[in-house]
C-alpha cells in the first residue's frame, strides 16, 4: 500500500508540478457564501470553494477546485466554470449581482456523479447552444477536490489564445428553480483568473495524474 501510495503521488507530480507557470492558484476564504444565495440553498462545505485552479497541459485543460466538504456531501449540489475565450465581454456577465467583471462565453458543468458537459454561447446574444458532453472517466471526484479534463477542441477561440482564456468557477445547488440564488460562491470573487501554463513531456501525463489521483482516493477509501 506505501508503494502504491507513492506511485500515486508521482503520476500526479509529473503532470502538475512539470512546465512553468504564468498563474497561481486562486484561495477563496471559508464560509463567504454569498448574500444572494436563496435562504433555502444549503450553507455547506461542498458549496463553498477553498482554491481552485485551471492549468493548460499541451492540448488538455484541467480545472480543479478544492471545497470545505467532501464533494458529494450535498445532494444537488454542482460545478459550473465560466470561460473566457475572448469574447465574454460582450457575451454573458454577472452585472445583475454586481460583478460585470465575471465574464464568460463558454461553461463547464461538472455533476456530483462525475458527468459534465461544455457549452458555448453563440456569436450573438442569447442562451448557450446544447451541452456536448464530456468523455467518461473526465471528471474524478477526490475527496474534497473536484479535477475535469476537457480537450482544448471543445473550447475552440474566440479571439484569445489558449493560454490567454479566463475562468470563474461557481458552486450551485439545484434544489429551488434555476437562477442566480442558486449560486453559492465565486472563486475569483469578483473577477476571473487567468490559466496556469504546464508544459508536458508527453500525452501521457494527464493519464498518469488521473491514475494517480484514482489511487489516491482508493487508498483513503480502504483506511480503517
Amino acid at each position: 500500500m506505501h508503494t502504491l501510495l507513492k506511485v500515486s503521488a508521482l503520476c500526479a507530480s509529473l503532470c502538475v508540478l512539470s512546465g512553468t507557470a504564468t498563474a497561481v492558484p486562486v484561495l477563496d476564504p471559508a464560509g463567504d457564501f454569498l448574500s444572494t444565495l436563496h435562504p433555502d440553498a444549503p450553507r455547506a462545505g461542498d458549496l463553498d470553494v477553498l482554491s481552485a485552479e485551471t492549468f493548460l497541459i499541451g492540448e488538455t485543460f484541467l480545472f480543479t477546485a478544492t471545497m470545505d466538504a467532501p464533494i458529494g456531501t450535498t445532494d444537488l449540489a454542482f460545478y459550473v466554470w465560466g470561460i473566457d475565450r475572448g469574447t465574454g465581454a460582450t457575451t454573458a456577465n454577472f452585472a445583475s449581482l454586481g460583478l460585470p467583471d465575471i465574464v464568460f462565453d463558454a461553461l463547464l458543468v461538472a455533476q456530483n456523479d462525475g458527468t459534465a458537459a461544455v457549452l458555448l454561447f453563440p456569436d450573438t446574444p442569447g442562451p448557450p447552444g446544447p451541452p456536448m458532453p464530456l468523455a467518461a472517466g473526465s471528471v474524478i471526484n477526490d475527496d474534497s477536490t473536484i479535477h475535469v479534463t476537457v480537450p482544448l477542441a471543445l473550447l475552440p477561440s474566440r479571439g484569445f489564445s489558449a493560454d490567454e482564456y479566463g475562468w470563474n468557477l461557481w458552486p450551485r445547488w439545484d434544489g429551488i428553480p434555476f437562477g442566480d440564488d442558486q449560486i453559492a460562491d465565486f472563486a475569483p470573487d469578483t473577477t476571473n483568473a487567468p490559466v496556469t501554463v504546464r508544459t508536458v513531456p508527453e500525452p501521457s501525463t494527464l493519464t498518469l495524474l488521473a491514475l494517480g489521483l484514482a489511487v489516491g482516493g482508493w487508498l483513503r477509501r480502504r483506511r480503517p
